[in-house]
């Protein structure tokens, strides 16, 4: 049905060329059939099309909605929240532990646990408040001089004690001692500003640090000063090295720490104790 065909003439009004084409005679005559059928098979493709792209978009949706439910059976809402509290009750420790020794309150938003409105949608809200108290808390450690000066053993504590000269009567101990060689380096215990550094009296060769406005801690008998009056030092900075100037009965460091004018037991600052 195909061999007979018609010429058709196809002529461009702005040119003067005309191209004539051979068509089967049977396409001109049933053309709006075979539009139909064009039309029926660009429909059936695009149906076709669509609905693998619904079955593969379904499949997918339901793989992220199957893993989705895992992931929640897997977490156990109340365990976070007795978490949570833990941290909070951890923090508000750490938090008394600090103004009991000097500093100042922390910036604790949330001390005492989590709302009972809580849902595991919340959870980045709340690793990232948590990872903030962290941060406060982290930069306020650093003004608080914990820790030893000295990795040596403390042979003087802080109180009354037999006079070290006479062997007889008592005195009292504005420190603790801590025995040692002659030029062992000594740290500070936490940042803050050199205020003397010097000789002084009974104390020999001096170092007094101030951490903030309340705290400050001393160093005394050294043998050798590292530090200038106004130098800024970090928790761990050497500022001199051990000896036996001053008032001493041989090579040691005196150490005080000094809360608002008056000398304490810095006992409560080397041993981090939170009970």
């Amino acid at each position: 049905m195909f061999k007979h065909k018609t010429s058709v003439l196809i002529a461009n009004s702005k040119e003067k060329n005309t191209i004539v084409r051979q068509v089967p005679t049977h396409i001109i005559v049933h053309w709006r059939r075979y539009a139909y059928y064009f039309a029926f098979i660009t429909l059936s493709l695009f149906l076709v099309s669509g609905y693998l792209v619904f079955q593969n978009t379904s499949r997918a949706y339901k793989d992220r909605l199957a893993r989705a439910n895992y992931v929640q059976s897997q977490i156990d809402l109340q365990k976070a929240l007795t978490t949570f509290a833990s941290i909070d009750s951890g923090i508000y420790r750490i938090n008394t532990f600090l103004q009991e020794r000097g500093l100042e309150k922390l910036k604790l938003d949330n001390v005492g646990g989590v709302d009972e409105g809580f849902d595991i949608i919340h959870i980045n809200e709340f690793t990232s408040f948590y990872d903030n108290q962290l941060a406060d808390m982290e930069e306020t450690l650093l003004k608080l001089p914990l820790g030893k000066p000295y990795d040596g053993k403390v042979n003087s504590l802080y109180g009354y004690r037999r006079n070290p000269f006479t062997n007889k009567g008592a005195e009292f101990h504005s420190g603790v001692d801590f025995r040692g060689r002659q030029g062992d380096s000594i740290r500070a215990t936490g940042n803050g500003i050199v205020t003397f550094a010097g000789y002084n009296g009974g104390y020999g060769k001096c170092v007094v640090v101030k951490h903030n406005e309340t705290l400050e801690t001393l160093y005394g008998h050294l043998k050798q000063i590292d530090v200038k009056e106004g130098q800024k030092i970090q928790s761990g900075d050497h500022i001199g090295l051990m000896g036996s100037t001053g008032r001493s009965t041989g090579p040691h460091l005196h150490y005080e720490v000094i809360f608002n004018g008056k000398k304490i037991n810095p006992l409560k600052y080397i041993s981090f104790d939170l009970e």
